[in-house]
């Protein structure tokens, strides 16, 4: 894990060190064991160092090859690096250090970028230059776990891991409106938009390419998880016992997390209390004994520490607990607002989670294991399962006589929106219903109209939300120098879910449904993976996940917005604005007011120490 950045002039016109050295000094914090920068005729590219993997001088990057014409800058793990290292030496490679960079370097010189990004089983985003043929290719994993933006200017190319090491490059400091609206409306940012103008995310699965000479940037798709999907696979599947299933999810998840646990630094794992996290937590201590669990306690009625502690007395692990207070919270949101690049909003969890990530860095850790990406793979929402429930009792009783009436009760009792916001559609440019296009061109064999529904709400849910939690996860991590790992969404559990039918994530008889409530019998196959190595309670917990509500902490003053970001922005009056907060939900104000702290700290420029003294005036009792 470490941070990279880069400048592509397109003309053969050098590239000048000083803004490579602000770029450097802006995502320092990614990488404080090391830094470096490579700079040759129009390019110029920048690395700090975490060292995780061989932790010697040999892995110092920017790393070029022995001809010096080819270098590489590179963010991340490669987990299947030994075995591309064994291949590569079978064909007369030789290597200089022991870690998974030089692979990547010489994987690429060898086989090509093109040829190498499908062979990769890892997070990562990296730039690779070769100099002879005057070529540039900047490339980002399958999922997206590892960032990469970029800003094209009259002059070239500006990429990093981080926005904020961008933003000195434009011209003006913007925010792209329509991302904001879709936020303000509760939503998430569909990449590859963000919200500043002009700097933009590169997607998931998806590489640059620019030849000398080059000023056209387009994206190209090495990876979609669509290209997973084998109707042959998926039946085959349809055929197995749940048994069967689990057994076969249990194996995919050992061989992830065994590979996940390799580090040449310290390992430990973020725990919630939850069964994802839990799993997560149990399997790493195989491969890593006597690891500690680290837990984030929101103090309070949200307090889930004794199902964290549980978990750590179960293994008999050192169990380390960070507490967050009303008064962390409000010391901590400015400065994790800055660096989550995004309002507190969607996740207003960040602030547990970069306080434990605070303290395991103190304690020396490098790498955490968390249970990411299990809820979005497995259906594990509260939501997604009240919708295929409501859709199953509906196709179930739409013949019957009275079903207008039983109908109306059923919306009572499981409320759901199938339709999308204008707003939604208008900021994400048409992605959200292109990305649901090609589900469901992808399950258009799934017959059971339920089960085909579930499929493709599941794909687009892996879209927008989880790059959202994986730019939390990064950020979060990075704050301190911590690097977040995610076993859920190794490349064969990725394949696994998406050709697995939905019997085995979700209960679909009555009496699966009437054993229990349905909402913690979801994400089947990974209950059922755990039952023989975790209590029952944690196994039936329904999912929380660091749960926080921020009006608890801070009094959303209306003076807060007052000729502010948003009024400007949005082009209202003080008196609008405070009509508005009068009749919103208490969600809605929290998200207007961090919106307007996000918008205060990088449009306004206003000093973050003065905005931290502000809003603890607003928690004041």
């Amino acid at each position: 894990m470490c941070g990279i950045a880069g400048i592509y002039n397109y003309k053969d016109t050098e590239v000048s060190k000083d803004p490579l050295e602000k770029m450097k000094k802006i995502i320092l914090h990614r990488g404080p064991d090391g830094s470096g920068i490579y700079r040759s005729k129009n390019i110029g590219l920048v690395h700090t160092r975490l060292s995780i993997q061989d932790l010697s001088e040999s892995a110092h990057q920017p790393m070029w090859d022995e001809s010096s014409q080819c270098c590489i800058s590179f963010n991340g793990e490669i987990y299947n690096f030994h075995s591309l290292r064994d291949d590569l030496i079978k064909e007369g490679i030789k290597f200089t250090s022991t870690g998974d960079s030089e692979v990547l370097l010489r994987a690429c010189i060898h086989y090509g970028v093109e040829k190498t990004l499908p062979k990769l089983n890892g997070m990562f985003a990296f730039a690779f230059w070769d100099d002879n043929r005057g070529e540039l290719w900047i490339g980002r994993d399958r999922m997206g776990i590892k960032p990469l933006y970029y800003s094209i200017t009259d002059a070239g190319l500006y990429f990093a891991s981080e926005m904020k090491a961008l933003t000195p490059f434009l011209n003006t400091v913007l925010p792209d409106t329509s991302v904001l609206f879709e936020l303000l409306n509760g939503g998430t940012s569909w990449e590859p938009y963000t919200l500043f103008s002009g700097i933009i995310a590169l997607n998931p699965g998806h590489y640059l390419h620019l030849k000398r000479g080059d000023t056209q940037v387009k994206q190209q798709e090495y990876f979609s998880i669509f290209g997973l999907v084998d109707e042959k696979v998926y039946r085959e599947y349809s055929e197995y016992s749940l048994d069967d299933m689990t057994d076969k999810f249990s194996q995919l998840m050992n061989s992830s997390v065994k590979i996940h646990a390799i580090s040449d630094a310290p390992v430990a794992t973020l725990i919630s209390g939850g069964i994802d996290s839990s799993l997560i937590s149990t399997l790493t201590n195989k491969y890593c004994n006597g690891i500690s669990l680290y837990h984030a306690d929101v103090v309070g009625e949200n307090s889930e520490r004794v199902y964290a502690k549980q978990v750590a007395d179960h293994l008999n692990l050192r169990f380390v607990c960070a507490e967050m207070t009303q008064e962390n919270y409000v010391d901590e949101l400015v400065e994790t607002t800055f660096t989550h690049e995004t309002p507190s909003a969607y996740h207003p969890n960040d602030v547990p989670f970069q306080i434990i990530a605070k303290r395991a860095h103190q304690d020396g850790i490098k790498v955490l294991l968390t249970g990411e990406g299990a809820d979005e793979l497995f259906i594990g929402y509260g939501h997604a399962s009240k919708q295929i429930l409501r859709n199953k009792i509906q196709n179930s009783l739409n013949h019957l006589p009275l079903f207008g009436k039983v109908n109306s009760v059923i919306k009572k009792i499981f409320p759901y929106s199938s339709g999308k916001s204008m707003i939604e559609t208008l900021s994400t440019r048409g992605l959200s219903q292109e990305w649901e296009n090609r589900a469901k061109e992808v399950y258009q064999f799934i017959d059971d109209e339920v089960e085909r529904t579930a499929m493709i709400h599941s794909a687009v849910y892996q879209k927008a939300h989880l790059n959202s939690l994986l730019q939390r996860n990064d950020r979060m991590g990075m704050m301190h120098a911590l690097e977040s790992r995610i076993p859920f969404l190794e490349n064969e559990i990725v394949r696994f879910s998406a050709n697995l039918p939905l019997k085995f994530k979700h209960p679909q008889s009555w009496l699966s449904i009437l054993k229990g409530n349905p909402l913690t019998r979801n994400k089947t196959v990974v209950r059922e993976s755990a039952k023989q190595i975790l209590p029952e309670n944690i196994i039936k917990r329904k999912k929380v996940g660091f749960p926080i509500t921020p009006e608890t902490y801070i009094r959303l003053e209306a003076d807060f917005f007052k000729n502010g970001f948003l009024e400007n922005t949005l082009e209202i009056t003080h008196s609008e604005m405070n009509r508005l907060l009068n009749g919103l939900s208490s969600d809605i104000r929290w998200n207007l007011f961090s919106t307007e702290l996000f918008g205060k700290i990088f449009f306004e420029g206003k000093e973050r120490s003065a905005l931290k003294s502000t809003i603890q005036s607003y928690s004041d009792n």
